[in-house]
């Protein structure tokens, strides 16, 4: 590893280790300043990282007010760089690790997450009136959220996205659903940057793996969707194959994991090299980010096709071994994946039938070091290093597999 890539990654190896010190408490003090009272108590509730782009922690942040009541609100400071945007942005500079902070729901980026947030504001634009009850399924600073609403029995989520982008996710949806795909049906939200998205139905395909491997579920049925994606997503941006970022990925892992960062260069490097070996077939309509929980199926049917954000023109053998990469970890996710060394087989045997067996097998440890420092984002307490290193050994072994 060259000069430059090293102190980049101590940079952002740094920057974890700053978003995870008691040194957040006068920061946080600060940006909750508005408010008049006093930090009480605090605690990073979830750590994100972006190879290359630094990373974010949200901190859950309990205040004391000066009636004696207390209050709870959310902070996230990033080591990312963030634009003037019009918000109260609290920043420190001048420092080996400049941080800017913000109170949630605003962001900097997602400008439509206040009104998503807004139980009224949602009520009134998706359901006609009312207040919806709103949960946070998941928010990723910078970045994008989801959201579930639901109001008088009927569910929607809302996907919170830069408003440059909110226009190619409706395209997208759309392209689906037109063609008859089982995507959701997205119609645009109560704020820039924000589109609704019609609830799927069937089971989570996580689910079904760990019940019994997904035994209902043919791998045929995998190949028949991503072969009747339509041909309008060849004129969608194309994004890059997980595995064709293996070196900014490498990265992130050796970041959360720098005893093991010899190993985890010595995977990346093997990952191009299968990259530049094997034929990664014709340029083909793709979905970018084809796994198990962005799959729901009701028996042997995939009733759910989601998080289409990254549909767009790309390789066969790379939606492949998306799926391929993401099962294989799965039991370092959770011990009860216990029926994903066959599952895995049984994919991986039809999945050679129609793709180059050394080029998925390579492009899968790609997806799989790509899940590496995930680990710590997804983990609790001290558990996570065991989980990534099991993802890095996974990630390892599909790369030997790959010869």
């Amino acid at each position: 590893m060259d000069a430059p890539n090293r102190d980049l990654m101590a940079t952002e190896t740094a920057g974890i280790d700053l978003l995870e010190s008691p040194g957040m408490r006068e920061l946080l003090e600060l940006a909750v300043a508005k408010f008049g009272g006093t930090v009480e108590s605090w605690q990073l509730a979830k750590l994100q990282h972006r190879p290359g782009a630094g990373a974010t922690g949200i901190y859950t942040v309990r205040l004391r007010v000066p009636d004696g009541g207390g209050r709870t609100e959310y902070v996230c400071i990033t080591t990312a760089a963030v634009p003037e945007c019009g918000l109260p942005l609290v920043r420190r500079d001048g420092e080996t690790v400049p941080l800017t902070a913000w109170l949630y729901p605003s962001d900097p980026v997602l400008v439509g997450l206040p009104a998503a947030c807004d139980p009224a504001a949602v009520g009134r634009s998706v359901f006609g009136g009312g207040e919806a009850e709103l949960r946070m399924v998941s928010y990723r600073p910078l970045r994008r959220a989801v959201l579930e609403a639901v109001h008088g029995g009927r569910k929607v989520f809302l996907k919170v996205v830069r408003p440059d982008r909110a226009a190619q996710l409706l395209r997208r949806h759309r392209l689906l659903t037109d063609t008859g795909l089982p995507a959701p049906v997205a119609t645009a939200g109560p704020a820039d940057g924000v589109v609704v998205l019609t609830e799927a139905e069937g089971t989570p395909l996580a689910r079904a793996i760990m019940d019994d491997g997904a035994a209902a579920l043919a791998p045929e049925t995998l190949l028949d969707l991503l072969k009747a994606l339509p041909s309008g997503v060849l004129d969608l941006s194309r994004r890059p194959a997980w595995a064709e970022r293996a070196a900014d990925y490498a990265k992130a892992a050796a970041a959360v994991l720098p005893d093991e960062q010899d190993r985890i260069f010595a995977l990346a490097g093997r990952v191009e090299e299968v990259l530049a070996a094997t034929d990664a077939g014709p340029v083909v309509p793709a979905h970018g980010d084809f796994y198990e929980a962005n799959l729901l199926v009701d028996g042997g049917r995939i009733t759910g096709l989601m998080d289409v954000d990254s549909l767009g023109p790309g390789h066969l053998v790379d939606d492949l071994a998306c799926f391929l990469g993401h099962l294989a970890v799965l039991p370092a996710v959770h011990p009860g994946y216990v029926h994903v060394p066959a599952a895995v087989q049984r994919f991986a045997a039809v999945f050679d039938t129609v793709v180059d067996p050394s080029g998925l097998r390579g492009r899968a440890a790609g997806v799989a070091l790509s899940l590496v420092a995930g680990a710590k984002t997804a983990g609790e307490g001290h558990g996570w290093q065991q989980d990534a290193l099991q993802r890095l050994a996974v990630a390892e072994r599909l790369a030997a597999d790959a010869t």
